[in-house]
Order: structure tokens, then C-alpha cells, then sequence
């Protein structure tokens, strides 16, 4: 370095053209306040500046601000500094040190309220400018930050003193070195004051260093390499190592003061200072070119500059006191300038110097070395160029007519082709193609080749043609005239439907509708999907004067440089948003030609990419917070990848992994600007486990417990219904008891009724029977109550039957009662006209009826058969008892005349029988309409 300075310093200085792109952040565009102080750049790339309303970190986008309301004693900042990863010391006026880790202010045992303006960290220390005449030291021994306060006095040479302060204090300015301190003269507050430069040992012993400098009034140092150094002084640097000056230069700047200096490699940032202490403005120097660049007063709004530095990225950053922040940038060599807009341009050839478009209505051309422009109108609708031969330009028409009307343009001939498009021709050969043929003429013969599908391009590279389709392409040998290789999509490229292709030397680009494929030595590498092309379907290719590979698509152009794609999005509305053809003239400026006029780069220097973005990745626990840090203006895209997932865009600064299913993941991020690499951070391993109530053990205990519980649940459940069942067992055999009893009681009463009741109105009938037929009786006034007493005691005999019968027990049986009734029916129709027949269809031997239905079921059929006999005139009666799956139906039909419910006057009978059928909670159906029907039926429990 010090050798590459000593070169320079033989030449005389000049006034750079070279351009610097300047970016002023104020008040307007996010910074808090625009009086701003001390700026430095931390281990991780963000910008952090003092104002006079907060703290501020920035990451090139977004401005995050530090206030009282986060913890700052004062808003007042003026300085800070980085101590370690992640934590800064703060410098306030009226707040003095504070402490601010991991964007959180950390109190400490040992905090003062002070007036403090700037502060460094050394290896023990936290050294600051305070007040007046006071320097404090702030120890971080035991992270107490106990505080020293010295200051400085001359007494021939520079002495510290804790001591008050006496008349000859000065205020020396200070630069850490190695992480040591130099103090030296401050040319802003105190003129002339200090000679020499200061080393500081500790807060009460500094030395002399730098004995050569002992007579010099430094105002500012830097260190350029290891044993390099520069001191600047009013108008001097002076660049020296630890034992001598090696070289001194004055630079030329009259009535100015060198105050402040920041250096990075070969760039130099002075701060001026005019005598009259007033004006102030920034200059860079660029010491391998040897040239300054002004940012003037007046671009710095008059106002006084605080602090500068050179970032990472070689950008120069101003901070000024009442205009915010500067940015100062130097233009890349890559620089899109745009031309012809509103023009949708077809094509585009370059001859010579000169380079001409093509619309639908005109030929636009621009002499590159005359800097001119001329161009033709025509009434057909242009096409695209065919190609240049001798000194004539061709080009075809939609309407595919040739004509023999020359024009020109800048000394060029321009002639509508005719139907076939040439390729290529010399004094040995033509070749031509149609839409879907190849003419080729050797000598005096020509040769044809037809094909399929239509032929979107013809390159001749030389003994070979490559024909691009849409079925392939197709490489033909001139030599043998025979087609050599069929490359198709069956073959491993990506699509048939071929836009254009490049030949270098054994390597093959292929433009696809559906991306871009590459062929080298019988070897296919295609690049489709998340790959950073901005659209796969590729219009046409360039292979620059460097060997890079240039794209247009139907999205913008890209860049292809050691497998990365670079890609240009439409960033501007004058640029074109799809690029029909790309073009590289002999002063090697490349032209992009598309729906919106034509873009011009310059290619003099092989595209190389910008600095990646730096990624700043926090984790809490699974949740990652993504900070991306770049201060260019291209695009950033920045993605991440799951497990052996693809690559998916970020949407947001938040990946939350706690709203993933559980299991385990491995996650990766990656960031670039359009046209830079990609910066990939390290991987990340989450485990996102599932809560504890849906852990493995959890669900085993609360298997346990939920088994536990139910065994518990179904013990006791077990012992009562044990001791239900006792019950039910002793109430069951109680009942049974009960039953038994009953029965013997039912069948008592009914031989009791029968024996006593039963025998002695059987006995008066008999006795008043004898007498009715007696002929003495029949004369007699007696007779007619003898008959009577005859029937109702027949009457009451046989009612006392059917009593007697229900309540006996064993009549409960079904088989009892059909039999009853059979005897019953075929008794009181055997001396009428009617016939009586009866079915019966049980499935068991034996059932039992419930209590009381055998009495109301013999009532209720009894009177339906009484009822037949009486009023039916039927030839027909049946008796019907059927029993399945415990339902019981008992049906009682004839086929007598009928009757109609509505216009009976006395239905006691029906009323009677549908009462009986409630009784025992059965279904009663009549049906008189043909005939009686009358069914019963119920489920028997």
C-alpha cells in the first residue's frame, strides 16, 4: 500500500469525472431526526447513527429507532460505539454511557448521568469525550463500568490529571489504532493548541509516540496496514510507519483545513473545513487514480459534517448536523440506459459502428462513433432483419414480397429479401430457409431438406447449420450434407418448441420455451425451475465478447455466469418488460431490443457480480426473525429451503416453525441481489415437538390413568350392579313367591266360586227348569217369573263361569284360551246356519299371557262371536290366532252383510270391546265394510 502510495504521489493531482450516486436519508424517509452525529458500521453490517432524537440501526431499507421510551436516559445521541458482538455503548448528552445488548438497554451498577459526545471501546476501557475539559474511562473489568474522569493540561508536553481543572487544560481530539488511543490537536475547537501525537497508557499516564511527529499539529490518523500509517495536518498527509516518515504530500486545497479522514483500500474520504470556520464540504480521493470528487457545500445543505466512513461495500456514508445522512455510491460499470422508447422493437443487427432497429413501420439506426440517428419509414408491415451482405441490408416484410427498391441509411443499402430468409452466403455457398425448409447451393447444385415442423432460426457455425424448430433441433453437416445430430426433448432437453441457440466450441446453448439446455460432449444439464430466470420462456441468447452468456425472456433479460443466473427485472417503465433480441456492437456495447425502444450496457469490462446481501438470522427458541442487509439498489430476493424440500420465496422477515407439524426439520436460508451471488447461511436443526400432554409418556399416562379410572369406575360399577342383581334376585324370587302365592289364591277363589257359587246356581237352574216345563206351572201366574229366574240364573251361571275361569292361573296359558274360545264358538254356532272354523299358529308350546289379558280377551271375542250370530246373516265365521317374535294376534272374521259404524244407534258392544282392548294396551281393528273383521293384537312381555 505504501509503496502503491508513493507511486501516486509522482503524479500531479486532478479533478475525477468519475460519478458518484448520492442517497440522502432525512427526516422525509424515515430517520428520526435530521441533526445527526457519530455513524459507524457494526461486525454484521448495519448502520448505526446518533441523533438528536434517538438511536438509530439501519439495514439499508428499514430505520429501527432507540428512544427514551426503549430505555435511553437521554434522546440525545451523539456517539456509539461497538463493544462485541451485539453490544454497543452509547454515547448521550445529559444520558452519559449506556449499555444496549441485543437491541435491549441493560442497566449497570455504576451509571451517571453525563455530557458525553463521543466514545471508543479499547480492550479494558470505554474511553469518551465529555464535557468542557473531561475524558472519562469507563472500566469493563467486572461490567460495572466503574468511571474515571481525567483530563488533559500542557505543561511542555500533554500531562492527564484527575485533579480540577487548572488554566492550561486543551481538549485534544482522539483515534483508536490497535485498539490503542492517540490523542492529538482538535483542529475544530481548539486550533493550534496540541503538537505531536499521544499515546494513552492508562487514565493517568500517556507517552509520547511518534517522535517525528513531535512538531506536527495532527489533526487526524489512520492506520493503512500493518506498520502503515497516515497522520493528516492542515493540508498535508503524511504517511509514515513507527520508526520514520516514508513520504509527505500537500494536497490542494487552499483555505481549507484537513479536520477529519476515513480510508478504505484506495479510497479517501477528507472533510474540509474553510478558515474561516464556517463552510464545510467532503472530498474524495481515489490515491491509485489520483483524482478528488467534490460533495460541495451546497449538495451537504451548508450544514457542518459530523462524522464519515466507507463502509464494507465501499460506500461512503456523511453524516451531517441538520441534513440527515449521506450516502454516496459510485455508479456500477453495470448501467442500463434506455432509448427509443414507446417503440416495440422486432430486431435489431449491428454493422460496423453503426447499429439499426426494426419496428413494424420503420428502420431506426444510430451511428455509435458519430453518435447520429436517421431512420426510413415504409408502408409494409417490417418483420426482421435477414442479413447483411456486401454493403446491402436485408430485411423481410409480413407479406413475404420481395422488391427490388433500394434505400439507405447511413451509407448502408437497405432492401426488402425475398421469400426465403438467407443465412449465410460467399463465393462456394447459399444457404436459405423457408418456413419449413432448407435451401442450401454448392457450386451450381442446390440441395433442399424439408421438415415437419416449422424452423424458427438458421445458425451456420462453420462446416455446421443448427436448425431450431419446434420439433428439435437439427444439426446438418456442410461438408456431407447429411444430417449429423438430432437433439429433442427426447433426448433430455427441456422442450421441443426451440427459440435460438449459441455454439461454444464443443458446448451447445439450447433456448427452450420452457427454460434453457445445455449439451457438451453428448451430456445434457438443463436449468427450468427455481434457478432465478424471471421467465423460462426464453426469446433469444448472446454470447458476449467475454464468453457470458446473455438471456432475454419474455420477463427481461438475465445473466449466465458460472451457473448463476443474473437476472434484470423491469424496474423502470421506460424499460422493455420482455426482450425480443440482444445484440453486441464492435465498441462492445450490448443492445437489448423489446416491446418498449432498446437498452444499452456497456461491456468494455466482463459483468461481474455485486456484493452479496448479508443475512442476519435471529432464533427464538422455533421461531426465526430474518433481517436481510444491503445497501444497493437492485432487488433482493432472499428464500429458504426445508429438509431436501425446493427453494421458496420469503414473504415475510418471520419463519415460524411452531405452526409446522411436530417432528424434525433442517432449514437453510439464502439471500442475493439480482445481480449478485448468493449468500447462504450456516443450517439450522428444529426439533418442533409436541406439547407435553401430546408426548409419548403423556399419552401413556394418561392411558394409565384413563385405565385406572375406569377399572375403578368399573369395580364399583360392578359391586353395585353385583348388589343390584342381589336385589333384583331376592325382589325377582319375592315376586316369584308372591306369584305362586297368588295362583294358589286364584285357583282357591276360583274352586271356592265354583264349588259354593257355581253348584248352587247351577242347582236353581236345573230346579227352575224342571218347573218351567212342568204343565201345572205353565198355567199357572207364576210362570213368566219362573222363566225368568230359569234364564238369569242360566245367565249368571255361565258369567260366573267365564269369572271363574280368568281368574284361575293356570287359564293364563295362550293354549287355554284359544281352546276356550274354539269350545265356545263351535257350541254357539252348532245349531245355527253358520259355519265356524278357527287356525292357530304359535311358535312356542306354551305362553304365557300377562295378568289379565285372558279374561278381557275372552270377553272381547265372545262378544264379537255373539254379535255375528245375532246380526251378520253370514254363511262363513273364523277364528284366527297367530303368535310371532312375541307380538299376539288374534283375528275374528265373517262374511256377513256388514254394518256401518256412523249409522249405529247403539254401539255399546264396539265400545265395550275397544275398552277391553285398551285395558291390556292393544291394538283393536274393525273392519265391517265386506263382512266383520275384528283383530286384535300386542306384544306379548
Amino acid at each position: 500500500m505504501i509503496r502503491l502510495l508513493i507511486q501516486v504521489l509522482l503524479f500531479s493531482f486532478f479533478w475525477s469525472t468519475a460519478q458518484y450516486k448520492t442517497t440522502h436519508y432525512n427526516t422525509s424517509n424515515g430517520l428520526p431526526h435530521d441533526l445527526c452525529y457519530g455513524i459507524i458500521q457494526d461486525n454484521k453490517g448495519y448502520i448505526w447513527l446518533g441523533t438528536d432524537d434517538g438511536l438509530v440501526k439501519f439495514n439499508g431499507k428499514d430505520f429501527k429507532v432507540f428512544q427514551i421510551k426503549e430505555g435511553l436516559l437521554s434522546n440525545y445521541v451523539i456517539d456509539v460505539c461497538e463493544v462485541n458482538d451485539s453490544t454497543f455503548a452509547i454515547a448521550s448528552w445529559g444520558g452519559g454511557m449506556q449499555i444496549l445488548q441485543k437491541d435491549k438497554i441493560i442497566p449497570y451498577k455504576n451509571q451517571v448521568k453525563s455530557k458525553i459526545n463521543k466514545i471508543e471501546n479499547l480492550s479494558k476501557y470505554l474511553f469518551a469525550k465529555g464535557v468542557g475539559h473531561k475524558y472519562h474511562f469507563y472500566s469493563k473489568e467486572k461490567d460495572d463500568f466503574k468511571e474515571t474522569i481525567v483530563s488533559y493540561y500542557l505543561d511542555k508536553t500533554l500531562v492527564p490529571t484527575t485533579s480540577a481543572v487548572v488554566n492550561s487544560t486543551v481538549k485534544p481530539q482522539f483515534e483508536v489504532v490497535d485498539n490503542e488511543i492517540y490523542l492529538f490537536n482538535d483542529v475544530l475547537f481548539s486550533n493550534e493548541t496540541i503538537k505531536g501525537v499521544y499515546k494513552v497508557i492508562s487514565p493517568t499516564q500517556i507517552e509520547l509516540v511518534f517522535p517525528f511527529l513531535k512538531n506536527e499539529y495532527v489533526n487526524d490518523i489512520k492506520k493503512i496496514a500493518d506498520n502503515s500509517f497516515l497522520a493528516v495536518t492542515t493540508n498535508e498527509v503524511v504517511f509514515f510507519s513507527k520508526d520514520k516518515i516514508i513520504s509527505r504530500k500537500t494536497l490542494p486545497f487552499k483555505n481549507s483545513n484537513i479536520r477529519r479522514t476515513s480510508i478504505k483500500n484506495n479510497t479517501m474520504v477528507l472533510v474540509l473545513q474553510e478558515n474561516d470556520g464556517k463552510a464545510e464540504k467532503v472530498v474524495v480521493w481515489d490515491i491509485k487514480k489520483n483524482t478528488f470528487f467534490d460533495v460541495t457545500e451546497k449538495e451537504l445543505g451548508g450544514k457542518q459534517v459530523s462524522d464519515v466512513f466507507i463502509d464494507k461495500d465501499k460506500n461512503i456514508w456523511i453524516s451531517v448536523y441538520g441534513s440527515g445522512v449521506f450516502k454516496l455510491s459510485l455508479e456500477s460499470r453495470f448501467q442500463i440506459r434506455s432509448d427509443l422508447q414507446n417503440n416495440n422493437i422486432y430486431d435489431a443487427v449491428t454493422v460496423k459502428s453503426k447499429i439499426f432497429f426494426l419496428t413494424s413501420s420503420k428502420i431506426i439506426g444510430i451511428d455509435t462513433n458519430r453518435n447520429q440517428r436517421d431512420s426510413l419509414l415504409y408502408k409494409e408491415s417490417l418483420w426482421k432483419f435477414d442479413d447483411f451482405t456486401k454493403d446491402t441490408l436485408l430485411l423481410k416484410t409480413k407479406e413475404s414480397k420481395g422488391s427490388s427498391v433500394v434505400r439507405q441509411i447511413f451509407e448502408t443499402n437497405v432492401k426488402i429479401s425475398s421469400l426465403e430468409h438467407l443465412v449465410y452466403q460467399d463465393s462456394t455457398m447459399l444457404i436459405k430457409h423457408g418456413d419449413n425448409n432448407i435451401l442450401i447451393k454448392k457450386g451450381d447444385k442446390w440441395y433442399k431438406f424439408l421438415f415437419d415442423g416449422a424452423i424458427r432460426r438458421l445458425v451456420k457455425k462453420e462446416n455446421k447449420i443448427y436448425s431450431c424448430t419446434n420439433k428439435g433441433l437439427f444439426i446438418y453437416n456442410l461438408n456431407t450434407l447429411i444430417l449429423e445430430k438430432e437433439i429433442t426433448s427426447q433426448n433430455g432437453i427441456l422442450n421441443d418448441d426451440i427459440r435460438d441457440v449459441v455454439i461454444d466450441g464443443e458446448k451447445i446453448y439450447i433456448a427452450t420455451i420452457n427454460g434453457l439446455s445445455i449439451v457438451e460432449k453428448g451430456e445434457i444439464k438443463n436449468y427450468n425451475e427455481n434457478i432465478g430466470l424471471l421467465s423460462l420462456n426464453i426469446n433469444c441468447l448472446l454470447l458476449d465478447n467475454h464468453g457470458i452468456l446473455w438471456l432475454g425472456t419474455q420477463k427481461g433479460f438475465s445473466i449466465f455466469k458460472e451457473e448463476v443466473f443474473y437476472s434484470f427485472y423491469k424496474n423502470a417503465k421506460e424499460n422493455s418488460s420482455y426482450i425480443q433480441k440482444i445484440v453486441e456492437d464492435e465498441n462492445q456495447q450490448i443492445w437489448l431490443v423489446g416491446n418498449n425502444g432498446s437498452m444499452k450496457i456497456d461491456n468494455k469490462n466482463a459483468f461481474s457480480p455485486v456484493s452479496s446481501p448479508i443475512l442476519d438470522i435471529n432464533r427464538t427458541e422455533n421461531k426465526f426473525y430474518i433481517n436481510v442487509i444491503s445497501y444497493d439498489d437492485f432487488e433482493i430476493i432472499t428464500e429458504y429451503k426445508i429438509n431436501n424440500s425446493e427453494w421458496e420465496s420469503l414473504k415475510t422477515d418471520l419463519l415460524d416453525f411452531t405452526k409446522f407439524q411436530y417432528g424434525e426439520y433442517q432449514v437453510v436460508f439464502r439471500t442475493r441481489n439480482t445481480n449478485s451471488n448468493w449468500n447462504y447461511s450456516k443450517k439450522h436443526n428444529i426439533t418442533n415437538a409436541a406439547p407435553w400432554y401430546k408426548q409419548w409418556w403423556s399419552y401413556s399416562l394418561i392411558t394409565l390413568f384413563i385405565s385406572s379410572l375406569l377399572t375403578l369406575i368399573l369395580y364399583f360399577r360392578f359391586q353395585h350392579v353385583k348388589e343390584r342383581n342381589e336385589l333384583l334376585r331376592q325382589t325377582i324370587a319375592y315376586n316369584e313367591n308372591l306369584q305362586k302365592e297368588l295362583s294358589e289364591v286364584r285357583e282357591n277363589v276360583a274352586q271356592d266360586f265354583h264349588d259354593e257359587l257355581g253348584n248352587k246356581l247351577a242347582g236353581i237352574t236345573v230346579l227352575s227348569g224342571m218347573m218351567i216345563e212342568d204343565e201345572v206351572f205353565k198355567s199357572s201366574v207364576w210362570f213368566k217369573q219362573l222363566f225368568r229366574i230359569n234364564k238369569d240364573a242360566q245367565d249368571l251361571y255361565f258369567g260366573i263361569k267365564d269369572f271363574i275361569w280368568s281368574i284361575d292361573s293356570k287359564n293364563d296359558d295362550l293354549s287355554e284360551l284359544i281352546f276356550y274360545l274354539k269350545d265356545f264358538g263351535e257350541e254357539l254356532f252348532l245349531s245355527s246356519n253358520i259355519e265356524f272354523n278357527s287356525n292357530v299358529d304359535i311358535e312356542k308350546e306354551h305362553v304365557k299371557l300377562p295378568y289379565y289379558w285372558s279374561r278381557q280377551l275372552l270377553l272381547l271375542f265372545k262378544e264379537a262371536m255373539t254379535n255375528t250370530l245375532k246380526y251378520s246373516e253370514a254363511a262363513n265365521c273364523s277364528l284366527e290366532v297367530k303368535v310371532s317374535r312375541n307380538k299376539l294376534k288374534i283375528t275374528f272374521a265373517d262374511n256377513g252383510k256388514g254394518f256401518d259404524i256412523t249409522s249405529l244407534k247403539r254401539k255399546n258392544g264396539l265400545i265395550n270391546m275397544e275398552k277391553r282392548a285398551l285395558k291390556i294396551q292393544g291394538k283393536l281393528e274393525i273392519n265391517a265394510s265386506k263382512g266383520t273383521k275384528i283383530k286384535f293384537s300386542n306384544r306379548i312381555f
